[in-house]
């Protein structure tokens, strides 16, 4: 039988307290980044829509949209109406849906009432005010590779019209889904997280 002298043995006890002490740090940086990562925003919680996105707390969503002169209907409903051409009205419409499980935004805006004898512009521009948001959802949904694309209908956009998935909520992961159906005369927008 073999005796491991003193000497050797405490070059393999610090040679393996180094080594251990290597696994434990990069463990904890690998736990450390694991923990950042999962307290990073999905981009589709931070796009808003009438100034309010899926983060915004409810409790700030009332005033934010009474600012831009939203009535509350009830505690999910908000709209606001404008005068437009030929005495039509543009009707404004947000609702926030929020459970235990998911929450939705919505907007919607369309034309309504009045008497048109002449048809309305045609590839008239979307309206300044959401055009950007539009922009946003869609680049989130559509700069993807072709397949996806595909998969995701998305239209090729124009100043007058901005679609995917033919208007309809498409899924977009496991937990996020989208619509957009935005022109000059009506736009359709949800975003929608379910856990």
């Amino acid at each position: 039988m073999r005796f491991i002298s003193s000497s050797n043995w405490h070059k393999s006890s610090l040679v393996l307290r180094f080594l251990l002490l290597g696994v434990a740090t990069t463990i904890s940086f690998s736990i450390s980044a694991s923990q950042t990562t999962g307290t990073e925003k999905h981009p589709l919680e931070t796009i808003e829509i009438a100034g309010i996105s899926l983060n915004t707390p409810p409790e700030t969503i009332t005033k934010i949209l009474q600012a831009q002169d939203y009535i509350p209907v009830n505690e999910t409903l908000y709209t606001k109406q404008e005068p437009a051409q030929n005495g039509r009205s543009t009707v404004y419409r947000v609702e926030i849906e929020d459970t235990a499980t998911s929450r939705q935004l919505s907007y919607f805006r369309s034309l309504t009432g009045g008497r048109n004898k002449s048809p309305a512009a045609r590839d008239a521009a979307i309206p300044a005010a959401e055009i950007t948001t539009a922009q946003q959802l869609y680049d989130f949904v559509c700069v993807v590779p072709q397949a996806l694309q595909t998969e995701r209908a998305c239209m090729p956009q124009t100043p007058a019209n901005i679609i995917f998935g033919h208007g309809q909520l498409i899924a977009i992961d496991a937990h996020y889904s989208a619509l957009l159906k935005a022109s000059d005369s009506s736009t359709s927008m949800i975003i929608k997280y379910i856990e």
